[in-house]
């Protein structure tokens, strides 16, 4: 019985500092994360450039978005409703442009941790002026950051139509609740896109 109690206590304590850490577990992934150009730019382009990456990876196959400040490369998925991303990428809003379009492409995606899925629990670090991109059907699109802002939840003019091309990213914060949206606007570097 000593023994069985011994273990228990053990069990107990493991996951008492499991429940503890956990919350930290996220920051320490940013600080300790491969900050190579190579790893946040990975795809050979203007982005790649910019960031002094020497890749000559060729673009995904699939639709993605690579955010270098924050280590961030996950694809874009596209469907009628945000179920899509339970398990991790992010979301092309369907009511929104695509980034060949002269208007808002709007990207959503999820704030909480957990799974090893990667989403934008680290968007509050973008800053304005970093640069990001969108491969879009074997394109590449740069954009730089001009905007950051927290919205309520009814601000829904920040998928409105724009006459310019312009990227709409956005989540839930605080962390861990819904209460608003954190905005991150950018806009492209180039008129088009390079082709790659």
């Amino acid at each position: 019985m000593k023994k069985f109690n011994n273990f228990l206590s053990l069990v107990v304590i493991v996951l008492g500092l499991y429940i503890a850490v956990t919350p930290f577990l996220p920051q320490l992934e940013f600080w300790f994360r491969d900050t190579k150009p190579e790893h946040t730019a990975p795809y050979g382009g203007n982005l790649a450039k910019s960031s002094g990456s020497s890749t000559t990876n060729p673009p995904p196959k699939e639709n993605r978005i690579v955010i270098p400040s924050i280590s961030l490369n996950e694809p874009i998925l596209e469907s009628s409703n945000i179920n899509v991303i339970t398990n991790g990428g992010t979301w092309r809003r369907p009511s929104s442009a695509t980034p060949k379009d002269n208007n808002n492409t709007v990207i959503v995606g999820h704030r909480y941790y957990g799974n090893n899925i990667s989403t934008f629990y680290n968007l509050d670090k973008v800053k304005v002026g970093q640069l990001l991109a969108v491969y879009w059907e074997g394109q590449e699109f740069l954009y730089e950051v001009t905007e950051t802002k927290v919205v309520t939840p009814s601000t829904v003019d920040i998928e409105a139509p724009t006459s310019e091309r312009q990227l709409t990213l956005y989540t839930c914060t605080p962390i861990w609740t819904a209460r608003n949206r954190l905005v991150v606007i950018a806009k492209p570097v180039q008129p088009g896109a390079e082709e790659l």
